[in-house]
């Protein structure tokens, strides 16, 4: 039986929160790996219900398992020199880290993840150091590597660069692999945690949309949806295993027309969980049944996704939401009765030439609402129609949106004080 050691890296950032943050994909190949005859070893740098973390750490969480990563403060890239704030590493400390390793047999294959793509700083030392440590050949796959393929071939010093989707690329380099349906795919390996406050799943992947500040659809060419009695056997799955949290990691939830129908078979089901949604919902979408269905269903946070009311910027976006649609969905959500404290909605700020009276306003806009306002700070991502033409984006750590890589610095003071004002009225 072939080993395979996976592994979840850490965070190199300015700021992380575990903000319902687990690693889908790499628990889906977890799960393939182990179907298709693998011993699997998992390590989860991220993970704050590890035992040793709990052991040496005593990190708050809010009633739905939200909270902060231990972290270490560490050298910043030459790129950020300017940039005054400290640089991190987030999960668990190196000592830990190799603690755990020294309890991990040889493997034969190890497979890492990168997600954010100006996190892969993190990934680099993670490669650095199983290479130090063991002889098996690294399979590096997630959305750096795919949106950053180039960059990652010449400088992550991985075997094997995955472009693209596990299931339809790995079966490339595995005589023993076969190329599948994602959601022909089993659940994804949860039981490889010590404990879990939430679990993330999905109903659908891809999305119909094309936003210019988003790559979905370069990542996913296809929209695919999941039948509801699908989705309802795997929550009740893990209602099973003691599960009381249940995330919707869809980018584009509501698209899928299964989505009315899981809710009436959760509320026949009285299935007593909570539900999340923080990926930001479609207003236009979150017609009056499925607002009362949602609520019946005990859903807990409800994020909606309004960007601006800036008429003009919403038709550069893609005229996604409209502000009216965007109000309608609110005082439906109210009369399904839901609080206002329960409804948090993103806006976008530090686009190119986006005025900061805009934001302004559409903070304005908001504050009788008495809603959760989240500033969503724009990160340019390759393949997209509002970074085509910048030049920056070659380099990976430049497209951190911590740094508003968009602004020059007259304009990153302004919203700094934009910010600092937000955060003055917000505790009003």
């Amino acid at each position: 039986m072939k080993r395979a050691l996976l592994i979840n890296p850490w965070i190199y950032d300015f700021k992380a929160y575990d903000f319902f943050l687990k690693p889908l994909g790499l628990l889906y190949l977890a799960s393939y790996l182990r179907e298709k005859g693998f011993q699997i070893d998992f390590i989860d740098c991220l993970d704050r219900n590890h035992p040793l973390i709990l052991k040496n750490f005593q990190l708050k969480k809010d009633k739905y398992g939200r909270g902060k990563f231990p972290y270490t403060f560490i050298e910043k890239p030459a790129v950020y020199k300017n940039i005054k704030r400290r640089y991190k590493r987030y999960g668990m400390p190196l000592e830990i880290f190799y603690e755990i390793l020294e309890s991990i047999k040889e493997p034969d294959y190890i497979f890492i993840t990168s997600v954010m793509t100006y996190w892969y700083l993190g990934t680099f030392e993670m490669i650095k150091i199983l290479k130090e440590r063991f002889k098996a050949p690294i399979i590096l796959g997630g959305i750096y590597p795919t949106l950053y393929y180039e960059h990652a071939k010449k400088y992550s010093s991985a075997d094997i660069i995955i472009k693209g989707r596990f299931e339809k690329e790995l079966y490339k380099y595995f005589d023993t692999l076969t190329k599948e349906e994602f959601f022909s795919l089993p659940y994804p390996a949860y039981d490889l945690y010590n404990k879990l406050d939430y679990v993330c799943l999905l109903t659908s992947i891809g999305c119909l949309y094309n936003c210019p500040y988003c790559a979905v659809k370069y990542l996913i060419k296809n929209y695919q949806i999941r039948k509801a009695e699908d989705v309802l056997k795997e929550i009740k799955h893990y209602k099973k295993m003691g599960i009381k949290n249940i995330v919707f990691y869809d980018d584009a939830l509501l698209l899928n027309p299964e989505f009315k129908k899981l809710l009436k078979l959760i509320v026949e089901e009285k299935l007593e969980l909570n539900f999340h949604t923080p990926n930001g919902l479609h207003p236009r979408y979150l017609d009056e049944e499925t607002c009362y269905l949602m609520k019946k269903a005990n859903f807990k946070t409800i994020y909606l996704s309004l960007e601006t009311i800036d008429f003009d910027l919403q038709i550069k976006l893609g005229n996604k939401v409209k502000t009216e649609e965007f109000l309608r969905a609110y005082n439906n959500l109210i009369n399904a009765g839901f609080s206002s404290e329960e409804i948090e909605i993103y806006l976008i700020i530090g686009l190119p030439n986006q005025p900061i009276e805009s934001i302004k306003k559409s903070i304005e806009f908001l504050l009788p609402l008495k809603v959760k306002i989240h500033l969503a700070e724009y990160s340019p991502i390759p393949y997209t129609k509002i970074a085509e033409n910048l030049s920056f984006i070659k380099e990976p750590l430049l497209t951190n949106n911590t740094i508003f890589p968009c602004l020059n610095e007259k304009e990153r003071e302004k919203i700094e004080e934009l910010k600092s004002w937000f955060h003055r009225i917000s505790k009003m």
